[in-house]
């Protein structure tokens, strides 16, 4: 087949930095072939697609070496916009790619910018939308983490280039979500695209692969064979084996109800959490579990039903510093929570005792980079400084929303680690949300399933391998894909 990229001997560094981020890097991609590019976090892989989309230098300047070649042509002697039309490129961050309204216009828009004409653009649309399972109208504002993944993907599908790179799409998918995607991917594969992932759940991407590269500290690494990459990847991570605590309710919500933009998110959810009970929230993308999480935080208000609580006796209807000194609340995307110049900063300002900072540093392995800044590291990384920042400041209840997106198996392992022996030091309460199947047991002493906006089962550990068990539909098809 034709050789749709070809990187040969690439390096990279940014601007003012003493290191090469990427060193002497080759990697060739073929036209009908579905690659796996994996590694450590932080190890320059989001670098490695900025430098194909042309992101690196246009946007990001730096210093390069060798060259990469988009379908032939060199990406120095292309503007954006013409690597654009050739590789299609969906990032980390979807907030920061959405810029519409609604899905319908969202999508469109890409198509809009290719000068398609306006009967192929309504197709494209309605294809891509039912590819992805969105509703045209759906406001992009009231849309889930997972949703929102769904729509980028989707924006790049309806352009229809044959070049096709994906930074971590499945990190805030669900089971059926992540097999929608990876067939699909699968079958433009088949179809003659060229598909780069790059991704950390190897587990659920390595059976629709042709190859997998691994990149780690700037190179290119002979990857071990499938099964053997597996199985190092795929080990259900232990917590501690300990009854759950029959301590006071802290947290409590009767008849939760929630609603946004015309449409109904919770519908009467009842909830008792325990002090020191370690809580796991699952349950497919748009159910409810984010908004769920922000009620219990306080940052957004019931339209109906109402939460008690006994953490903060002084709160009135609007939380206070006090409240928020108690409370710690991880969201899905750290860019919202990082906003002091070093990373050692960052954990400095919510912690009551300034000699525990190198601690939390080590805790969350971010000693080498106490002196950069937050913003300019991976999305893994910046994972990490959030979750250690909050967990700085000693909550008396942790609220995580997907902690676990954007690490490799050892610094997830490591991650679980360290925010268990936390909570069992402090015997603070722990309400996690996520969709990694490998760590949702041992972060949890209760499981709890929600299925469009209510509760539909409470359990103990094994309800999340029996969530996780579930099929996923393997046959299904995308109709109508190419």
């Amino acid at each position: 087949m034709p050789i749709a990229l070809a990187i040969r001997d690439y390096s990279f560094r940014y601007r003012h930095a003493p290191d090469w981020i990427l060193q002497k890097v080759s990697l060739q991609l073929a036209y009908g072939e579905f690659m796996v590019l994996s590694g450590h976090s932080g190890g320059g892989k989001s670098t490695l697609l900025a430098s194909i989309n042309g992101a690196v230098p246009h946007l990001c300047p730096g210093e390069q070496q060798g060259d990469i070649l988009v379908d032939g042509h060199s990406v120095r002697d292309l503007s954006m916009s013409r690597i654009a039309r050739l590789v299609g490129s969906v990032l980390q961050d979807a907030d920061a790619q959405i810029i519409h309204a609604t899905v319908e216009d969202e999508i469109a828009f890409g198509c809009e910018n290719l000068c398609l004409e306006s009967e192929e653009i309504g197709l494209r649309v309605a294809r891509a939308c039912r590819m992805m399972q969105l509703e045209p109208q759906w406001p992009t504002r009231t849309l889930s983490g997972g949703q929102k993944q769904r729509l980028i993907i989707a924006s790049v599908l309806a352009m229809g280039q044959r070049i096709i790179a994906l930074d971590e799409p499945l990190a805030n998918l669900d089971r059926e979500g992540s097999g929608i995607l990876l067939r699909c991917l699968r079958q433009l594969a088949d179809a003659g695209y060229a598909v780069l992932l790059i991704e950390h759940r190897l587990d659920v991407v390595l059976p629709y692969a042709d190859t997998v590269a691994w990149l780690e500290d700037g190179r290119i690494t002979a990857p071990a064979a499938k099964a053997e990459i597996l199985r190092k990847n795929t080990a259900l991570l232990q917590g501690p084996d300990s009854p759950p605590p029959d301590g006071e309710i802290c947290l409590e919500a009767r008849g939760l109800c929630y609603g946004a933009g015309g449409r109904q998110i919770l519908r009467g959810v009842d909830l008792s959490v325990r002090r020191g009970e370690r809580v796991v929230i699952l349950g497919e993308n748009g159910c409810g579990k984010t908004t769920l999480l922000r009620l219990l935080a306080g940052l957004i208000r019931p339209t109906a039903g109402q939460i008690r609580q006994t953490v903060e006796p002084r709160r009135r209807n609007r939380p206070s510093a006090a409240w928020f000194q108690k409370v710690g609340y991880i969201c899905q995307n750290p860019n919202y929570q990082l906003f002091m110049p070093t990373v050692a900063a960052e954990i400095a300002y919510p912690s009551r005792n300034g000699a525990e900072v190198d601690r939390f540093l080590e805790l969350y392995e971010l000693a080498a980079l106490a002196g950069s800044h937050p913003q300019s590291l991976s999305e893994g990384q910046k994972r990490r400084i959030s979750i250690a920042a909050v967990t700085a400041g000693l909550p008396e209840v942790l609220l995580l929303d997907e902690p676990t997106v954007g690490q490799d198996y050892g610094a997830l392992s490591r991650l679980v680690q360290t925010l268990n022996r936390l909570q069992q030091e402090k015997g603070s309460t722990m309400i996690t949300v996520t969709h990694d199947f490998r760590c949702a047991a041992a972060l949890a002493d209760t499981v709890i399933r929600m299925h469009d906006g209510r509760i539909e089962k409470t359990g103990g550990r094994e309800l999340a391998a029996a969530y996780f068990a579930w099929p996923e539909n393997s046959g299904r098809q995308i109709v109508g894909l190419v």
